[in-house]
């Protein structure tokens, strides 16, 4: 780091620690009335792995400590239509920018990007789960919270503005359609987003503008009290700038359902999904899953689902990959969680020549609410991805580390702050994508 730069980050921190410390002065002598544990508005400030697409197994739920209160407002407002405001302003150090080996280039970031939804009925909690897995001061409730019958349109618009790349400077968009819908015996589900981002990718291996379009459409009929069925269609387009590999996916899953016991429930599926690739050959693909859900105690819960893809590139390989997903959540004590996360899945990559990769990875999050207000959090994984070329003799293998500390704040009833940090390394066989990264963030929330 160049001596300026060094000065500049140095204060900046000065600057930061002073901010945070006139902030906790300021909410302790107001008193506000503690509220619950708000998310980061914004997708994690630093750079991210490669995009997982639809051959995701399953969804992991994130349980709260059952002795929290699970209201999301202490009063809910009883007009069908309502509308919710939101906003966010972020200020990022990034050592490492393009996430490159040996043209490293630092630069601050800031990120304002306000939001808006408007729907029809109790939608709140759909919101934050629209956050990543470092959304991380509000674990998900939706395995919790009764389910309602709602329907909302959500919209955040963001600006990007480097301190020095100015040419990295972007506008993005961010638009949801979410809505569910229940009857006696059958719940209907229907979510389509949309969204334009310039991030790093480690697939790549260098920042890249994208746009992204997500649609789900979810079926449950329950046959009997412990038999139900489900019947669920996933789309996954992916469109990149420049010379880059586009893809299109569709998939489509069922579930059978039965509950052996009151806290276990076990369910047999199958899935068939299809890839078409912009360049290269397109691909198809069946899954034949298992899962098991054990709800051991309010504080302990555990999903694990596991099965065999048999996927077909067309025309030049058939093979056959051992995937699963794993979620396990401890909550020992009020205000404390532990969550621990495994996955194994194949991706189709991004670059040229084609190739797909395997994502064996495990990720761990600990949290602590301490002082009403205030939280802390640690999180940390581990990520092995194994490329395979069709029509290439390349071989490159990537062993991803990360570790995120991150402490919150909630100011008043609307206003939150969060100040952490990132470390994040890739040791690749192919030494062009090894990279390490260092960020610092300083982030504030209104929720209205």
């Amino acid at each position: 780091m160049k001596a300026p730069s060094l000065f500049w980050f140095t204060k900046t921190l000065r600057l930061t620690s002073t901010s945070l410390l006139l902030l906790t002065g300021v909410a302790l002598a107001q008193e506000p009335e503690p509220v619950l544990d708000r998310p980061s508005r914004l997708s994690d400030p630093t750079s991210t792995l490669p995009m997982t697409p639809s051959p995701v197994l399953e969804t992991i739920a994130l349980f709260p400590d059952a002795s929290e209160d699970m209201s999301l407002e202490p009063e809910i407002d009883k007009h069908p239509w309502k509308f919710v405001l939101h906003g966010n302003a972020t200020a990022t150090y990034n050592d490492n920018i393009f996430i490159s080996h040996s043209n490293e280039r630092e630069d601050f970031i800031f990120t304002i990007a306000p939001g808006v939804a408007i729907g029809r009925g109790e939608f709140r909690n759909e919101l934050a789960s629209l956050g990543s897995y470092e959304a991380r001061f509000n674990p998900d409730r939706s395995d919790i919270l009764a389910a309602e019958n709602y329907i909302f349109v959500h919209y955040v618009p963001s600006v990007t503005l480097f301190a020095d790349n100015s040419s990295e400077n972007s506008f993005d968009h961010d638009v949801t359609l979410d809505g569910q819908y229940e009857w006696k015996r059958l719940t209907i589900g229907l979510k389509a987003r949309y969204q334009t981002m310039n991030l790093p990718d480690a697939d790549l291996g260098e920042r890249v503008e994208r746009e992204l379009f997500t649609g789900a459409l979810t079926s449950k009929y329950d046959l009997t009290g412990k038999t139900s069925i489900e019947l669920n269609f996933f789309t996954y387009i992916r469109d990149n700038a420049g010379d880059r590999i586009d893809s299109t996916e569709f998939r489509g899953q069922a579930w059978v359902n039965y509950q052996v016991k009151p806290k276990i429930t076990l369910a047999l599926g199958f899935s068939y999904g299809y890839v078409d690739l912009s360049r290269g050959a397109s691909q198809s693909y069946q899954q034949v899953l298992s899962r098991l859900r054990f709800r051991a105690t309010e504080k302990v819960r555990f999903d694990f689902t596991a099965g065999a893809e048999f996927r077909d590139v067309h025309g030049l390989a058939n093979r056959t990959n051992g995937i699963f997903s794993l979620g396990v959540s401890y909550l020992p004590f009020a205000g404390t969680s532990v969550y621990l996360q495994g996955y194994r899945r194949t991706v189709t990559s991004a670059n040229f020549p084609p190739a797909n990769y395997d994502v064996t990875g495990v990720e761990a999050q600990f949290r602590q609410r301490f002082a009403k207000r205030f939280y802390f959090v640690v999180a940390g994984g581990y990520q092995n991805v194994d490329y395979e070329y069709f029509a290439s003799a390349s071989q490159r293998t990537d062993d991803v580390y990360y570790i995120h500390p991150s402490i919150g704040m909630d100011i008043t009833s609307w206003l939150s702050c969060e100040v952490g940090g990132q470390f994040r390394r890739n040791d690749s066989t192919q030494q062009k994508n090894d990279y390490s990264e260092r960020t610092v963030y300083l982030q504030f929330n209104a929720f209205f």
